[in-house]
């Protein structure tokens, strides 16, 4: 409610909560903690929905969540990139709750298929909220030491999509995870369709395994298909700038890809972009 009522004393309007309550015991089912957790996450959808907060965005990562490998790669014209290589983590030691429970990609998506069947009844009833799943990021098979990752392909989501048939179970359309998924993003961006509910945008080149974060407009992906895509797909979501590189004599915001001028070019990129592609469509 403090949060909300800020946002609106400075003329914005709060409709996405990207942030979550402990999950790692709903995500690697640990009986001891698995309840509290469900619980807790309840709370936040009740309390979303009693605020007028439509969208709740959460993630599938167990035990470690969105990754980089490199933070200040040195990029042109004096700005740094993020960046993730999957060599540079070969080797390291498995997570703690995965030695402890030996969870594999199979028990994740029982255990999300248990989460969604007593969560979105809720989102449901108690005011209506959408939940939003993240990509894995990276979107790899498995992270450090053997850590699994389900979120990591378009098949994923739409598997996602069919654990619990409601429109309040969809997805976080974060383009730079998509990027490294298929080469198809517009395509992509149809299949899921209506259950897109939030969209980052933001780019990278490489793959998978080895990427980095780009200025928008410098990666892989076909920006203007994807707007199109996305304006074309018939319903409302809300999109926001993503991690963005580190510009000469910018400032970071806490971490890296979080700053000021590459969030500021990068606004003005994509709302110059979407304005001309919604003029070619009619929207």
């Amino acid at each position: 409610m403090r949060y909300k009522n800020m946002l609106e004393d400075n003329g914005l309007r709060l409709v996405i909560i990207e942030d979550n309550p402990p999950m790692d015991g709903i995500k690697f089912g640990i009986p001891r903690v698995r309840e509290e957790e469900l619980d807790n996450v309840a709370r936040l959808i009740e309390n979303m929905g009693r605020l007028g907060v439509k969208i709740w965005v959460y993630n599938w990562m167990a035990g470690i969540g969105w990754a980089r490998t490199h933070t200040h790669i040195p990029g042109r014209d004096g700005m740094y990139v993020s960046g993730f290589d999957y060599k540079d983590i070969e080797g390291a030691p498995p997570h703690r709750l995965v030695k402890e429970y030996g969870v594999d990609a199979s028990k994740l998506w029982e255990n999300l298929r248990s989460f969604l069947e007593y969560i979105v009844p809720l989102a449901e009833q108690r005011g209506g909220v959408y939940l939003a799943m993240h990509p894995d990021d990276p979107p790899i098979p498995e992270f450090r030491g053997g850590v699994p990752r389900i979120m990591n392909s378009v098949e994923a989501f739409e598997k996602l999509i069919n654990l619990v048939r409601s429109e309040h179970n969809g997805i976080t359309f974060c383009m730079g995870n998509f990027t490294l998924m298929t080469n198809d993003v517009p395509g992509a961006v149809r299949r899921l369709r209506d259950r897109i509910y939030f969209v980052h945008f933001r780019d990278v080149k490489g793959d998978r395994y080895n990427f980095v974060e780009t200025l928008i407009g410098e990666g892989k992906t076909d920006l203007v298909e994807a707007a199109r895509a996305m304006l074309e797909i018939g319903h409302e979501w809300y999109i926001r700038v993503d991690h963005t590189p580190t510009l000469e004599g910018d400032t970071e915001l806490g971490a890296a890809g979080y700053n000021y001028l590459g969030r500021l070019y990068t606004i003005g990129y994509i709302k110059g972009l979407f304005t001309a592609v919604a003029r070619q469509v009619g929207k």
